[in-house]
């Protein structure tokens, strides 16, 4: 090739002057363009691919991830979270061998308290390919689907429930270590009777292994890590108090107490005795000797118990045998046996502390005799116009004997005087003829005797008592008892001396316009019985003694009253003479506003809000009745002014009015404003009784559900400036409840 020189030009169009190089050819060129563009490609391809690779596994696990063996490649979070939870289900029901020796046990690792965290399973496998550069992570990318790589599963114990797994095989692996001891063969001789070095179970270390091997979802046998457990007292130990202990067994104990005996034979002494190694001798162990002696204690001791009297079985007096006292000294008999026993003695005394009694048996003999004689006899009783007996049956059951220790009479007769009382109230019961006083009431306006009046008659009860003891103790067989006459305090002739004022001292009143049929009779027919009655001076106005029973015959008819409901509550229900509670609360408002002293009143369970309105009502303002042939509540309230005064009931068909009339004595009542606390909501819910007083298929609603609360009312009576009554009446009513009444009775309604 020849060089020339040749003017040129830069690439910037200057003109250059140097050397010309041969042009390459057109071929040479063309085949480094093509290498460059292939080299590029291949990179360029390369690139996408690892892009598109990545980008085929967006929110997927890299293919040739594994989770102890499972693959999960390719999958999402979602799906590989359900298939290792499935695998891990599949393999924790799968039980795993655990081996102690030639012992095999099986527990699955669900049963040793095995979990798998599948999500931060899957969030850990995630990761896998998405850390360092794209170099980094195309390297993992390529060793994953080559050669496949694993990521641990996340597993987590419960330690609790991990142990007791392994404590289930416990008591077939461990073994207590047994200390050597002594024992007695046949003979009575002892022999030692060899240590045993015990197994204790590893839980530390057995459950470090279960957990290796379950992380790694394995299947191979899990060895149960036992240690030995070393007794504290060996054969060698214990052979040198062999010779001392045949001695000391070589025949049986006798034990007394007076006239008790117990003998212990030598295999119940066996467990006393014990030999002290350090020192070299034969012991007493003094606890198991204590419980001997305390047992036989219980057998020996005992009070001084006096000589006492009782009735035998014929009803003769019996003297009850004194007995002298006795207590075993424990610590005294304990110390005398175990040197007794040191000693080689066969026969030993416990140690026994004694006491006499101080009434002794012939003390009560004497005694007994004197009882017989002052009952034997009885004690004839007559009075005036009667005679009884009390016979020695009656004086034994009444019988009384007092102890008297150290005297010189150690036994007192006597006869209890309830007893006593008990047999003259028999006869008092068919003697007594009660007095009447007479008794006025306004009939149109005028006084008129309604009850006239009679004397009474009456055993004296308490002189009567008081004269049998004296008898019976003075060894009298009769006595004479004393008979009262009794005179009414008010006549019929006082009658003509009674002066009615006409002034109102108090008055109530309370509606019952609403009332069923049978409700109005009942109030109407109690006002009738209770109104115009008249009360003295000082006297007391009884409502149950006025309106007498009630009882369908008297003419009351069955409305709704309040009753117990068997569950410690009340409710509302059927009941004879359902109303005259009304009449009750009317004329206590009447008895209260008067200013009069109120003797027996009582509430009703829960707030009855017709009771409590104005004008003369008020919350607290009630008064419930209940007579029984047999008891009663009853209303009660006392005329403490100087005049006569009278009860008057007005029922007009809407509301009944009570009101004390007589004279006005001037005193001013103040009430002020209830007080009322500890509120308590009612329960709404509608309740359901049943009642076999009406027909069948019927319902009535007998009771509205009403607030419960606690109220006190105050009351100041004064005369002038003298206050003359303070009191208060103190109410707590119950939360009322919505019920129904069903009938359940024949017919229909």
């Amino acid at each position: 090739m020849n060089l020339t020189s040749r003017l040129g030009r830069s690439a910037t169009g200057a003109r250059t002057t140097g050397l010309a190089l041969p042009a390459p050819s057109r071929g040479v060129a063309r085949i480094a363009a093509m290498l460059f563009l292939a080299t590029a490609l291949f990179v360029i391809a390369g690139v996408a691919g690892l892009a598109l690779y990545a980008s085929s596994h967006a929110g997927r696990v890299y293919q040739g991830v594994h989770v102890s063996g499972v693959d999960i490649g390719g999958l999402s979070p979602n799906e590989a979270e359900a298939t290792l939870a499935t695998h891990f289900a599949t393999y924790a029901a799968q039980p795993l061998t655990l081996a102690a020796g030639d012992q095999r046990f099986a527990l699955t690792p669900a049963e040793a308290g095995a979990r798998l965290d599948s999500a931060a399973t899957v969030t850990a496998a995630m990761a896998w390919g998405r850390e360092g550069s794209l170099i980094d992570r195309s390297r993992a990318w390529a060793r994953a689907l080559l050669l496949g790589t694993e990521v641990p599963p996340m597993i987590e114990f419960d330690p609790v429930v991990t142990r007791r797994g392994i404590a289930a095989f416990a008591p077939d692996i461990v073994k207590p270590a047994i200390n050597a001891s002594i024992a007695y063969d046949a003979a009575g001789q002892p022999e030692i009777v060899p240590d045993v070095t015990g197994v204790r179970l590893d839980y530390a270390a057995t459950a470090s292994s279960l957990e290796e091997r379950i992380a790694g979802f394995g299947s191979d046998p899990v060895t149960l890590v036992t240690q030995a457990e070393l007794p504290a007292v060996t054969t060698s130990t214990l052979s040198p108090a062999l010779p001392d202990l045949s001695a000391a067994v070589d025949a049986p104990l006798t034990l007394s107490a007076g006239d008790l005996v117990w003998h212990v034979p030598a295999t119940e002494l066996q467990p006393l005795l014990g030999y002290d190694a350090r020192a070299s001798h034969l012991s007493i162990d003094s606890r198991p000797l204590k419980t001997l002696v305390t047992a036989l204690a219980a057998e020996v001791d005992h009070e001084a118990v006096d000589a006492g009297i009782t009735v035998d079985e014929n009803g003769r007096l019996a003297v009850v045998p004194a007995i002298t006292s006795a207590t075993v000294d424990i610590d005294a008999s304990v110390a005398a046996i175990a040197d007794g026993l040191l000693r080689g003695d066969d026969e030993i005394v416990l140690v026994v502390a004694e006491t006499s009694p101080r009434i002794l048996d012939d003390m009560a003999a004497a005694a007994v005799k004197r009882g017989e004689s002052l009952m034997d006899p009885g004690i004839a009783l007559t009075w005036k116009g009667g005679e009884g007996e009390l016979d020695r049956g009656d004086l034994q059951r009444a019988l009384t004997i007092h102890s008297r220790p150290g005297a010189e009479e150690p036994f007192v007769f006597g006869l209890d005087p309830d007893l006593i009382q008990e047999e003259l109230s028999s006869y008092a019961a068919a003697f007594d003829i009660p007095v009447q006083d007479a008794r006025w009431r306004l009939s149109d306006g005028t006084i008129q005797l309604a009850v006239p009046d009679s004397k009474g008659r009456e055993l004296d009860i308490d002189q009567g008592v008081a004269s049998v003891l004296a008898a019976f103790i003075a060894d009298k067989p009769n006595v004479e008892l004393s008979v009262r006459t009794l005179t009414p305090e008010w006549q019929g002739k006082d009658g003509a001396a009674i002066t009615l004022g006409s002034d109102i001292l108090g008055e109530g009143g309370t509606y019952y316009g609403d009332s069923s049929d049978a409700r109005r009779n009942n109030i109407e027919l109690a006002s009738s019985h209770l109104s115009g009655w008249l009360v003295p001076p000082g006297g007391v106005f009884s409502y149950a003694d006025n309106i007498g029973l009630i009882t369908e015959e008297t003419g009351f008819a069955t409305g709704y009253g309040i009753v117990d409901d068997g569950g410690g509550g009340f409710t509302t229900a059927p009941v004879v003479g359902g109303g005259i509670c009304q009449v009750s609360t009317t004329l206590f408002q009447a008895a209260f506003w008067a200013g009069l002293p109120i003797l027996e009143r009582h509430q009703h369970p829960y707030y009855l809000r017709t009771y409590g309105e104005a004008v003369t009502g008020l919350p607290g303002l009630d008064a419930m009745v209940n007579i029984e042939p047999d008891w009663r509540l009853d209303l009660r309230f006392q005329n403490t002014t100087k005049y006569w005064m009278a009860v008057v009931l007005i029922p007009d068909g809407a509301m009944v009015y009570a009101r004390i009339i007589g004279t006005d004595p001037g005193w001013d009542v103040i009430v002020p404003e209830p007080t009322i606390s500890n509120e308590v909501t009612a329960d709404t819910t509608m309740r359901y009784t049943e009642s076999p007083e009406f027909p069948l298929g019927t319902e009535t609603i007998v009771e509205s559900a009403r607030d419960g609360f606690d109220v006190r009312i105050d009351r100041t009576v004064k005369d002038g400036t003298k206050t003359i009554l303070e009191d208060s009446f103190s109410s707590s009513f119950a939360p009322a409840r919505n019920t129904t009444m069903r009938g359940t009775g024949t017919g229909t309604e």
